[in-house]
Formats: C-alpha cells, structure tokens, sequence
C-alpha cells in the first residue's frame, strides 16, 4: 500500500480510538442506490457524509454523499471498508499484506502487542517479520473478499462478507434513469434538458420546459411526437429506463397593423382671419383645422419661430392653447404639431407692429 502514515502507535492488545459520536438513524433515514451502482445513506432530504455508525457499524461517506470502501483516509489516519462498506476492525489481510486495525479502524504503526505477543508494523502500518500474527479477513484493493493466507499456519476458516449492502431490514430499491430530451437538437451531447433517477414504481410529476421562439405541446415517448403523449403535469410511474421527447409549436410572428387614424394635414390662421398685431404686447388667438376630421387623436403642439421675414426681426410668445403675445416688431411663423405622432404640421406668418 502506497500511502504515508503519522501517529506511532504501540497497543497493549488492539488501541481503542473513539469516532466522533453522530446522530442515531432517524425513522426517516434509509440507503439509496442510483443507476450507477453507488450508495448512500438519507436521512429525511438530506444525504450523509463523513462518518456514519448505522446498525452498530461504522461507514464514510465522501463529500458527494456516495459510500467509500477499500482504503480511506480521514484527516491523518487511514482506515478500510469492505464491500458492504463497514470500516474493519482487527487483523486483516490485503493484497496478501498483514494489517492491525483497532477498534475505530485506524491503521497501526510500529511495536504492537496482540494476546500477549510483540508485533511490528513498517510506517505503512504494513506487518514486518516471520511470525506474523493470523489475519480473519482477507480482501483486495477495492474491498471484495479472498481467502486469507499465512504460510504454514492456520488461517480461520469462513471469514466471507456478503457483497450485499446492510438494508436495516428494507427492501433493496431499484432506480432507473428518465431522460428528457429535445428531438430537434441534433447533437445527441446537447439534446439532453434534463436526467433524473427515480425509484422502482415511484410516481414522478413531469415538468414543463421552455424553449425561445416556442411553445411546449406535450412529452412524448418518441422524438417524432408518434408515441404516447404526456401532458407537463401528468404523474407517470417508473418501472424502467425510459426517455421523453419534448414537442414543440413554433410561436408565428405577428406584425401589429396599425389602425389608428392620423392627421394629414393641418390648417393654422388667426381668429377671425386676423395676420396682424398692431398694440403694443398685443395678442392674437391662433386656431387650427385638422384633417381628417375623423382623426383620433385632434391635439397639437403650439410654437413659434422668430424673425422669419427678409428683415430677420420679430418676436413673440405663445401659451399652449395657442395665444400669441408680440413682443418685438417683425414677422413670426406661428406652427401646430400634431401629437398623434404623425410628425404633420402646419404654418402661419404673423406680423407684429407698434411694439
């Protein structure tokens, strides 16, 4: 075994080193197995890992929540796990090298004392010497059984290990895996929306997926849309490895006409045909007529634009409801905008006199 061990350790029959004490199971925990063939332990929603006392044994679980066995290093000390998953205690055999394992399963190093008897163990926790103390188990690297042996001496005889993992007295589950898939992407990689390992006969609620530019139809159980269709909220019971296709309608692009009726031309005069003010800040009263008379939206936008003659002079201000004030002498375009966006307007020349 290739791995570096700290702590010399000298017992006086096998060293009793205490795990950190967790919580017992709780009636909502149980072992759970997913299509790849590894194990975990839950208890409510929530997977175990680090160590674990289930049943009186010990296990690890790595930071996935997935059950370790063969070697296994935890902080400074390394431990063994056979197929089942418990952590062994005692001497054991593997790849044909004598270990001590104590009662926590930490591997021990240097001058141990087992029934009495002096035993040595290389900085690898690996036995050294002829008189090698009997191993009850045997394994391999990975933590499957083999018949333990030590030249001419008795080995213990039926010292196999189930290959099952411990149930607590439940029932093994079977998993299979549902895929949803979209059959218009044409990678086999890419076309995966989403994996799911559910549990023998377990009854799993389908979900509705999204998709920019389309609206989801159904699932179904070919990628042609030919099998046997499921709505997104339909509940399905899994009893196999199935896949589910999702079909799609493309959303059709509607270009909104609009209906609006807008002004196409407006007529802007004086009240009463009046072009002219002749008193000092004198004012006149501007009017508009909008066309089509139908329009829907008659408003328009008052302004004025100063000095428009030959002369450049003439000044005046207009209020919202189109009130002229002169200001200075000259001529002024008076303009109405129209608001309904049509961008039409219309014109008319003022001129201001006796300012």
């Amino acid at each position: 075994m290739k791995h570096k061990f700290l702590k010399r350790l000298i017992v006086a029959s096998v060293v009793t080193s205490t795990l950190v004490t967790l919580s017992p199971i709780g009636v909502s925990a149980e072992w759970s197995k997913n299509y790849y063939g590894n194990w975990s332990y839950i208890e409510g929603y929530k997977y175990i890992t680090g160590w674990k006392q289930i049943s009186g044994t010990w296990y690890f679980f790595d930071d996935f929540g997935q059950m370790r066995t063969g070697w296994i290093q935890s902080g400074d000390e390394w431990y063994y796990a056979d197929l089942s998953g418990a952590i062994q205690t005692g001497v054991i055999q593997v790849e044909g090298k004598i270990y001590l394992l104590a009662e926590n399963g930490g591997v021990q190093k240097g001058s141990c004392i087992i029934n009495g008897k002096v035993y040595h163990f290389d900085n690898n926790g690996v036995f050294v010497g002829d008189d090698a103390p009997i191993p009850i188990k045997g394994f391999d690297y990975y933590g499957n059984s083999t018949v333990p042996y030590i030249p001419a001496q008795l080995v213990v005889e039926g010292s196999g290990m189930s290959k099952n993992i411990p149930s607590d007295g439940k029932k093994e589950v079977k998993q299979y895996k549902v895929l949803f898939k979209d059959p218009s992407v044409e990678d086999d990689e890419e076309d995966i929306i989403k994996t799911r390992i559910i549990d023998e006969d377990t009854k799993m609620l389908l979900y509705k997926p999204s998709k920019s530019g389309y609206t989801f139809v159904e699932w179904n159980a070919k990628s042609n849309g030919d099998g046997t269709g499921y709505e997104y909220d339909d509940k399905i019971t899994i009893n196999k490895d199935i896949t589910l296709y999702a079909q799609w309608k493309k959303v059709e692009t509607v270009i909104a006409v609009d209906t609006t009726i807008k002004v196409v031309s407006i007529t802007v005069s004086g009240l009463n045909s009046l072009n002219k003010i002749t008193a000092t800040g004198g004012n006149l009263q501007m009017t508009k007529k909008v066309m089509p008379s139908d329009a829907e939206n008659q408003l328009v936008k008052w302004s004025v634009i100063n000095g428009t003659d030959s002369s450049g002079n003439g000044k005046a201000s207009i209020s919202t409801t189109g009130k002229l004030t002169a200001i200075s002498n000259g001529t002024v375009t008076v303009r109405a905008t129209a608001e309904d966006g049509s961008g039409i307007y219309g014109e008319f020349d003022v001129i201001i006199t006796g300012q």
